[in-house]
């Protein structure tokens, strides 16, 4: 018999639901994830590695991956199917499927429809991490004893080759992403120029990102064109290659991204750059990882989804982030999860 766990959404969303198939009471359990379409490398990396699908999310066209969920459902016959996070039509292909034992979150009309197993969770109020939130509703649903489980864990082959073209040394370079995906609110561009600087006074800095995250780059890629100290790698690396690359930095320094979770699970000395704000809080999307940590303004943000701007008496509350405390986090030898106010 086996199990199948679905969660169609971000990396750092993925990251934060993987490690729920390490409870003890699943370990002779078969389990498949499916993914959204171009995710495979973090099953395929993580420790140890997990058996998945991958499967388009998008809203448009979706009828084709309905198709190949269900006859995927009906070829495997799994005794259960615990859906994290996806869109109406994977709930309408499991019940299709006939799945005996079908988890899910009691938050959507499809969820009375095609759920038999449904639990109600109020993840808006960012009562608890991400993790947490998933590892309760595949208790819940399984009827298992809550346990603690390890955070996820990635594994990735460093690439000399690589570093040789880029110009550093293993463990002797420091990446800042800058960029972000999604609404939350991010340090201004001053400040993480401002970090770079004092950065690559002791390391070579590499500054990563893809072509979406241009608008984080616009002041930055001027004041570094030519140096000798900080490399702009923006839409230069493959996934494998930038996974590489965070394998072996010194250090990772982002805000609420994919990169900033992928550094974590990789073991590395990570600092994040989080929003006060409900919806992006840290106690629900911080990073997971022995050497991870992050920081936030010290004010009691009145805002739940949206910043209010100049509606807010702490507006612009990010300023408040210094340089010196990302700093202190980086060269602290504190390795646990840590949250600092300024």
């Amino acid at each position: 018999m086996s199990l199948i766990f679905i969660r169609l959404d971000k990396i750092g969303d993925l990251i934060a639901s993987m490690s729920v198939d390490q409870h003890s009471a699943l370990q002779n359990e078969e389990i498949t994830w499916v993914i959204s379409k171009g995710l495979a490398w973090i099953p395929q990396s993580g420790l140890p590695s997990r058996k998945h699908l991958e499967i388009p999310s998008s809203k448009n066209n979706w009828q084709n991956a309905y198709k190949n969920l269900l006859n995927f459902l009906r070829d495997k016959k799994p005794r259960g199917v615990v859906v994290l996070y996806a869109p109406w039509w994977v709930s309408l292909a499991c019940w299709r499927a006939k799945v005996p034992l079908r988890v899910g979150r009691l938050s959507q009309w499809h969820s009375f429809l095609f759920f038999n197993r449904r639990l109600r969770q109020t993840r808006s109020l960012s009562e608890k991490h991400e993790n947490d939130y998933n590892l309760e509703l595949i208790e819940y649903g399984l009827s298992l004893v809550h346990e603690k489980i390890p955070y996820f864990k990635m594994k990735i082959d460093g690439n000399p080759g690589l570093l040789s073209r880029q110009g550093v040394l293993a463990n002797e370079y420091v990446v800042v992403h800058p960029g972000m995906f999604g609404s939350a609110l991010n340090w201004p561009q001053a400040k993480y120029n401002e970090l770079i600087a004092r950065l690559s006074e002791k390391n070579m800095v590499l500054v990563t990102g893809t072509k979406n995250d241009e608008r984080f780059l616009t002041e930055i890629k001027p004041r570094w064109q030519g140096s000798s100290r900080v490399k702009i790698l923006q839409d230069q690396l493959s996934f494998d290659e930038l996974l590489s690359l965070l394998s072996t930095a010194k250090y990772v320094v982002a805000p609420s991204t994919g990169v900033l979770h992928l550094a974590a699970a990789l073991g590395k000395k990570c600092v994040g750059i989080y929003s006060p704000i409900l919806a992006h809080h840290p106690r629900r999307w911080g990073p997971l990882g022995s050497k991870a940590g992050f920081l936030l303004p010290n004010v009691n943000c009145p805002a739940k989804n949206k910043c209010l701007e100049y509606k807010c008496p702490h507006y612009p509350c990010m300023n408040s982030i210094s340089v010196e405390s990302v700093l202190s986090m980086l060269e602290s030898s504190q390795h646990s999860q840590v949250v600092q106010h300024e």
